[in-house]
């Protein structure tokens, strides 16, 4: 992305003056709150599942329509858009009481290659030459791979040809935005986690959640330390029954006593108040992704 734009370009997006606006438009931009809209891109809350479940559903379709003008079939994913509260999908009890943490189907013998989709499974049944026509038409070739780089070290590489791309330029309106809306906030969110994880209310609620599961016979220090040391555990001896049991009866029990507490509404409230103290650049660059999130939703409805 052009960095040297960005303030121009969300300029235009805020209906600031040709000049990007005077200093007191900047002073006023600045000192304006982020909006729900902002926030939710920002937490991954909200509007965002419902919201990002439409696009990604939109963005599947764009593909396999594109794959089948070049020959090749791909079937288009279709998720369902996902029910209840920001605190429900967090917790997701449904997975904890059947799957745990997901541990052990990590670290279950035979277990690589389950849940391969019917495309990869399509691509494994092409010739060799076939499936190297398949993947350029999907993610053009070598060469047209790029690299972006966000803040603490992170780096994502991609495409800028292909169909998976055409598809994001249609939605996002360039490859670039794509990434920046799928990665750029999700970094900044990441910087809030030590300000939550410090916060007073935070602390005290994790003290009460180790009182929780004290009285469910598990004395962990934390949800981290729990699921470190099932992992540790599976390292060690491997998927065993009465260790995914364990994991099983672990990770209910750390979701009902985060239920109880309602720690992760809290965390969320938490992570929503300190936003306000990104500096104003990063604010500036999340309402500009947010006005072209919007604009790709509007684009797959």
């Amino acid at each position: 992305m052009r960095r040297a734009s960005l303030a121009c370009a969300v300029a235009g997006v805020l209906a600031l003056t040709a000049a990007c606006g005077t200093t007191d438009d900047a002073h006023e931009k600045r000192e304006r709150p982020l909006a729900a809209a902002e926030l939710d891109l920002l937490t991954r809350s909200g509007t965002f599942v419902r919201t990002s479940t439409g696009l990604a559903n939109k963005e599947s379709e764009l593909i396999a329509a594109c794959m089948a003008k070049k020959g090749f079939r791909y079937r288009a994913d279709k998720m369902a858009r996902p029910a209840g509260s920001d605190e429900q999908r967090t917790l997701n009890m449904r997975d904890r009481r059947s799957r745990g943490y997901g541990l052990g189907d990590q670290y279950a013998s035979g277990s690589h290659g389950r849940g391969s989709s019917p495309n990869d499974a399509y691509v494994s049944s092409l010739s060799e030459k076939e499936s190297a026509a398949y993947m350029k038409a999907l993610r053009g070739s070598g060469s047209d791979f790029r690299e972006m780089r966000f803040g603490g070290g992170q780096k994502v590489t991609f495409s800028a040809r292909g169909c998976e791309a055409e598809s994001r330029k249609h939605l996002y309106g360039s490859v670039d935005d794509w990434v920046s809306v799928a990665y750029y906030p999700q970094n900044l969110n990441g910087r809030l986690t030590p300000l939550v994880e410090e916060s007073p209310k935070y602390r005290k609620a994790m003290t009460d959640w180790k009182t929780c599961m004290r009285a469910e016979g598990y004395p962990y220090g934390s949800p981290d330390d729990a699921y470190e040391r099932l992992r540790a555990a599976y390292h060690k001896q491997g998927a065993d029954p009465a260790l995914r049991n364990r994991e099983v009866s672990v990770a209910v029990a750390d979701g009902k006593c985060a239920a109880k507490l309602h720690i992760p509404s809290l965390a969320l409230a938490l992570r929503r108040s300190y936003a306000k103290s990104l500096p104003d650049d990063d604010k500036a660059r999340l309402r500009y992704l947010t006005s072209v999130w919007r604009a790709a939703a509007a684009r797959a409805r």
